[in-house]
């Protein structure tokens, strides 16, 4: 986890703006807007790998109390930058998502992109966090990079197909799928990430 924090954070301060960025989105996670659409406004929000904070400060906007974790400081200050910029407040944490000080329940869980970069015997500790996190009815929203969208080769510890994740997620119900592209540089080229949101249906 420490070298992939040192490579993150070279990538941050290598980059000369948030849209240079290979991961940037213009627009929030639509499973995410999907999700909070079919909720009660407000309620809590916490965003997993929070990046320059387009997700945070979207929930934010929906009248969420936004934590945003990140293991690299300088996307924790653009999206408290990001957030100042349009008049609204979030909760940022530096941490990774096993050991980050983070109390639930929330009401909306996404992962932008933690996941996929876990090491295989630290994904148990990571379902355990999710489930800590989950409250009654609440709402999971995974941004989880498979494979190569042209070239079907493996990379990373842990990358799943949608099976796997579905599997691994149980008993939360899937409710939805969707799929999202990233040019990603080179060697890696266009990347697809599989966009899960899941619900706690227990009681």
């Amino acid at each position: 986890m420490k070298l992939q924090q040192r490579l993150f954070t070279r990538m941050y301060k290598k980059a000369p703006s948030a849209e240079s960025l290979a991961w940037h989105r213009d627009d929030p996670v639509p499973l995410l807007t999907k999700a909070v659409a079919g909720r009660p406004s407000g309620g809590r929000a916490l965003d997993l790998g929070c990046g320059t904070g387009l997700d945070a400060v979207y929930l934010a906007q929906q009248g969420y109390e936004v934590t945003a974790v990140d293991f690299v400081a300088d996307a924790l200050a653009a999206t408290q930058e990001r957030a100042a910029s349009v008049g609204v407040s979030v909760d940022c944490s530096e941490g990774d998502v096993i050991n980050v000080d983070v109390s639930g329940p929330f009401d909306i869980v996404l992962d932008s992109g933690c996941l996929h970069h876990i090491p295989k015997n630290n994904i148990a500790a990571y379902r355990e966090r999710i489930d800590e996190w989950l409250g009654p009815s609440s709402d999971y929203v995974l941004v989880h990079f498979a494979h190569r969208s042209r070239i079907p080769v493996p990379k990373g510890p842990n990358h799943l197909d949608r099976a796997q994740a579905t599997a691994l997620f149980a008993p939360l119900e899937l409710k939805d799928y969707d799929e999202l592209f990233y040019d990603v540089p080179l060697p890696m080229g266009k990347m697809r990430a599989g966009v899960y949101w899941f619900q706690n249906t227990r009681r």
